[in-house]
């Protein structure tokens, strides 16, 4: 059972962090253009109850070249932060056959997240820098192998020294919440009009 844990940011000045992140010694390891289809699967589970997701991600690199498409389950948080959930991922050969399979099957996309990831490596963690369509620009934080909690937020606090970042700029929803706070919001706006 795989784990992964997390911390996203919201940032502004992507190019002060990146700057930062280069002088840290950060490696650039790629590009990559994603486009993420929730499955709204209510007809079976009470999704937001439960926190769970599953998604069909399309991965595209822009350094590399290859493309990957991959089916993942999300399990409920157990820890906020950082943010630690259970995630099984399989690779996949057709999303689009599997989106219209679960189309057949009664399950609709909740929603799509297209953003554009620039993923680096320092030391013990995998740095993501995402441009999200209709949302920023957003650094999520990754542990890349198992450690204990103090040693990550100590990791954490004197990487967020580093490049200049403090913890106001934690955000605790997902891509998806924010789109969807975002859509409801736009609703309620066009209704009083």
């Amino acid at each position: 059972m795989s784990h992964e844990v997390e911390i996203k940011l919201r940032i502004n000045n992507v190019d002060h962090v990146e700057e930062k992140l280069e002088k840290l010694g950060a490696e650039l390891i790629d590009i990559v253009e994603e486009e993420d289809y929730y499955i709204d699967l209510t007809p079976c589970v009470d999704v937001k109850n439960l926190d769970i997701a599953l998604r069909i991600r399309k991965s595209k690199s822009l350094m590399k070249g290859y493309i990957v498409e991959e089916l993942t389950f999300k399990g409920k948080r157990v820890s906020e932060l950082p943010k630690i959930r259970k995630e099984i991922t399989v690779r996949i050969s057709d999303a689009e056959k599997l989106l219209e399979i679960f189309s057949e099957l009664g399950f609709r996309n909740a929603h799509i997240v297209t953003k554009v990831r620039k993923v680096y490596t320092l030391g013990n963690f995998k740095i993501l820098l995402d441009q999200v369509k209709e949302l920023g620009h957003f650094m999520e934080i990754e542990l890349l192998s198992p450690t204990n909690l103090s040693t990550f937020r100590d990791e954490l606090a004197n990487l967020f020294k580093a490049i200049n970042v403090n913890e106001s700029c934690i955000e605790r929803r997902t891509y998806l919440e924010l789109l969807l706070e975002r859509k409801v919001t736009k609703e309620i706006i066009d209704l009083c009009k």
